[in-house]
């Protein structure tokens, strides 16, 4: 039996096909700090980045006016009522790990090693978006309200509870009642329920500041629904095709600018009225989600320490090669920072609302 001290030759360099694991090991790390850089395009329409375990966002009401100015007189003192609303957001460890037995390290082509590391990305991906989609979607009540590890509340949209009275705007002022996750009443979508989700966010002061939008995300089934909205069929608005639309014919005349072809690296395939809109299949059919692009709805939080920050691999202690056991981890939370820059609907001929099953 042969004896003696292992020694680096001993160690499995090479994939099958003859590619240098430490070049892969390599790439992992490169396409990781891109990766980080460039997070999901829809996690992005709806999510700021914040390391803040919480964010103290003013309720004030509409000051006073002005008086009429005497000879004699000094006018009255001003003095602005500060109600600050402190909105937590959660923070929590995923983590995965690949593992090969050495037969497979052995006989295995780069490709294959390479697989494995696409397969965590895209894990990576879903786990954002579900996320994101979860905070968005997820309606509590005074009573179901998380509290994050630092004690502050996490909380929805304005949700119509005894405590969600959204501050007035423009003149106009609202009540507790006031519901930012809506039921369509019908059993598809018109165009009265973009309409309505539009108004929901701008009446509030979102999405309509300059370059800044409100832009509804739906799942294709909708959209082909969306896509054949008229004014002459009794639609508040038409559909308007955006710019990377394929080429149509039409007796009509647009009159305007087109909706433009993207917006935040996605794709936008028209507009109606001052929305744009979004399509995407990990949208949840049967729901709508708008937003303001100006002002985003969600906080997206990490860890205070940079190095804690995206999506992370650390090397696996296999005596083969770092790149056996290797283990995939990410520490974030989304949680509501804007309970007004966003509203959600479900398409339903009756009943209440229900979040959609992710």
């Amino acid at each position: 039996m042969p004896r003696g001290i292992s020694t680096r030759g001993d160690i499995l360099a090479t994939t099958l096909d003859g590619v240098s694991l430490d070049s892969i090991w390599q790439e992992y790390i490169d396409t990781l700090s891109i990766w980080n850089a460039s997070r999901s395009p829809i996690a992005n329409l709806f999510t700021q980045s914040t390391i803040k375990s919480g964010d103290a966002v003013s309720q004030a009401a509409e000051g006073d006016d002005f008086e009429e100015a005497s000879e004699f007189g000094v006018p009255q003192s001003h003095r602005a009522t500060v109600e600050p609303l402190v909105l937590g957001y959660p923070l929590k460890w995923y983590d995965a790990a690949t593992r090969y037995t050495e037969s497979f390290m052995r006989d295995a082509t780069a490709d294959q090693v390479r697989a494995q590391h696409a397969a965590a990305l895209e894990a990576d991906n879903r786990l954002v978006f579900k996320n994101v989609m979860q905070a968005l979607f997820t309606k509590t009540t005074i009573a179901t309200r998380p509290v994050n590890a630092e004690g502050a509340t996490i909380y929805g949209l304005w949700d119509g509870e005894a405590d969600s009275t959204p501050p007035a705007y423009a003149g106009k002022t609202f009540t507790a009642a006031h519901n930012h996750y809506l039921v369509s009443g019908a059993a598809t979508v018109d165009g009265g329920d973009l309409r309505d989700l539009t108004n929901t966010i701008t009446e509030h002061g979102y999405g309509i500041g300059q370059g800044e939008h409100v832009v509804i995300l739906m799942n294709p089934a909708e959209g082909e629904v969306v896509r054949s909205f008229r004014v002459a069929d009794g639609d508040p608005f038409d559909f308007i095709p955006s710019a990377s639309a394929p080429a149509y014919l039409t007796a009509q005349n647009i009159v305007g600018e087109r909706p433009p072809a993207q917006i935040g690296n996605l794709p936008v395939f028209g507009s109606y009225g001052k929305a744009l809109l979004v399509e995407d299949y990990y949208a949840p059919v049967g729901y709508l989600a708008a937003t303001a692009t100006g002002t985003k709805p969600l906080a997206f939080r990490e860890h205070t320490r940079p190095e804690y920050r995206g999506l992370r691999v650390t090397p696996g202690d296999a005596p083969t090669h770092p790149i056996v056991g290797s283990i995939y981890a990410r520490g974030f939370g989304v949680g509501v920072q804007h309970r007004g820059a966003a509203a959600v609907m479900k398409i339903a001929a009756s009943g209440s609302y229900t979040p959609p099953s992710l």
